[in-house]
């Protein structure tokens, strides 16, 4: 297991405190002749940068020692807390990171993503069987800090944020790829199946949107290969 040392580099783009908004007047001849508004200072990032801030213990690959770990959905990194250290694991092809007590499991695959490009990061396996695999992507992003163009806005600081789950198929073995949430594109999945697949959908409620649903829809589909 291959680590590297974290570096933290907070966000943050100045280190004053928010200021008040003043206005000034320039007066020539009477007139006004410009108003200025002062700039709010930059404050440091809200929201997480993380679905669990909490370090789990878990398992790389087939190790035998235990490690405390989390991952980082901005960064795309398994932090591991060693000693009073926060280190972050080198990725490779398929390592998978196994939290203990059934909390989930990270596994880091290629994949085609939502705009068809090619990537790769950690997947978490919401089912998996011999055939079918539907993985579920977290992803956070951080949403710039906004200055107010008035002197009547407020400024915003900058803020981590959860994208919406993303999730992803792979079928006897195949490339992974995007997979919509949406009932009917579920139902064509497997070509010829459609039927069969819709019916299995409106009979057992499945909200594919749910990991327990996903999990019974993927060893369904499974079946039908």
């Amino acid at each position: 297991m291959k680590l590297t040392k974290l570096l933290v580099i907070p966000v943050l783009f100045a280190t004053a405190a928010l200021s008040a908004q003043q206005t000034t007047y320039n007066y020539s001849d009477g007139q006004i002749g410009a108003i200025y508004s002062k700039k709010a200072a930059s404050q440091p990032a809200q929201g997480s940068q993380y679905y669990n801030e909490k370090f789990l213990p878990a398992k790389v690959d087939d190790a035998n020692e235990v490690s405390m770990v989390r991952y980082n959905a901005y960064s795309d990194e398994i932090e591991v807390q060693v000693n009073d250290e926060i280190l972050v694991l080198q990725p490779k092809d398929n390592q998978t990171i196994k939290l203990s007590g059934d909390k989930g499991i990270y596994k880091y695959v290629q994949f085609t993503n939502k705009e068809n490009v090619s990537s790769q990061r950690y997947l978490i396996p919401v089912s998996e069987n011999a055939k079918v695999n539907i993985y579920k992507k977290e992803n956070i992003y951080l949403q710039p800090e906004e200055h107010p163009t008035s002197g009547y806005g407020s400024y915003k600081a900058p803020m981590y944020k959860k994208k919406d789950l993303e999730y992803y198929i792979q079928l006897n073995n195949g490339d992974i790829v995007y997979m919509s949430t949406k009932k009917k594109d579920v139902a064509t999945i497997i070509p010829g199946k459609e039927k069969e697949i819709k019916a299995f959908i409106k009979e057992n409620k499945i909200d594919t949107e749910e990991d327990e649903d996903l999990k019974t829809l993927g060893a369904y589909l499974n079946s039908l290969l």
